[in-house]
């Protein structure tokens, strides 16, 4: 599998409070996206691989804000 995007968690803190996820593949955000969703489309890259922001965080694809 292709690396991951990883995500500061200024941004996942951000995205849940605005329903918004992000593509695993390209990190391009989607709105109205909720916070478990799993393999939605992406507008940008045409990938099933956005997830909702505590999917993310459940995944270990954020990182603190110092990186």
């Amino acid at each position: 599998m292709a690396n991951e995007v990883k995500f500061t968690l200024e941004q996942i803190e951000e995205a849940m409070e605005s329903d918004v996820g992000f593509c695993i593949a390209c990190g391009t955000p989607r709105e109205c996206c909720e916070p478990d969703a799993q393999n939605y489309p992406c507008e940008e890259c045409g990938l099933y691989r956005v997830y909702g922001a505590q999917e993310l965080l459940l995944m270990g694809l954020v990182e603190d804000n110092d990186g």
